[in-house]
């Protein structure tokens, strides 16, 4: 019997050390009650930032590739022999572009320049120039302001 009261009286030592521990867990609990909402606060402004800088950089990156596909076709396009005049190489570029730039079909958006503009007196051998500019306030998803006045460009030449 002896033995059962001590086991009953560690017992109820140890719940009571236990009740103590968890009462202190809480009290610690509430003192750094609003803290991670503060620590959100601080860094949510700073990590959004950067999650919207690395979408406006990836989809300047896009564009500028856009651009220069779209250069290699239209010089593509300069370079064969039924091409006589620079139209229907600009349509091909502008078409290539639709995807990426809903405004591609914009001449004042989507400025398009190809040298020189009359293929029919070209001699095998000579070069064609084609420079493709947009501006990339004119094809951003999110309008920030450090990019703004950036002018994004593709360029082709290729031999007739």
């Amino acid at each position: 019997m002896e033995q059962s009261t001590q086991n009953m009286m560690l017992f109820r030592k140890n719940r009571r050390y236990s009740s103590l521990t968890r009462s202190g867990r809480q009290r610690r609990k509430d003192y750094r009650r609003g803290a991670t909402a503060v620590e959100f606060a601080v860094v949510a402004p700073v990590f959004f930032a950067l999650v919207l800088g690395l979408v406006e950089f990836g989809r300047m990156t896009m564009v500028k590739q856009a651009l220069s596909d779209a250069a290699c076709i239209g010089c593509r396009t300069a370079t064969l022999a039924t091409t006589l005049n620079s139209g229907k190489a600009e349509t091909a570029i502008r078409e290539s572009l639709e995807p990426f730039m809903s405004a591609a079909g914009d001449s004042s958006i989507c400025r398009i320049t190809i040298q020189p503009a009359d293929f029919s007196e070209i001699e095998r051998g000579e070069e064609i120039t084609v420079n493709i500019e947009t501006n990339f306030s004119d094809v951003t998803w999110i309008s920030l302001g450090y990019l703004a006045d950036s002018v994004l460009t593709g360029e082709a030449t290729m031999k007739r």
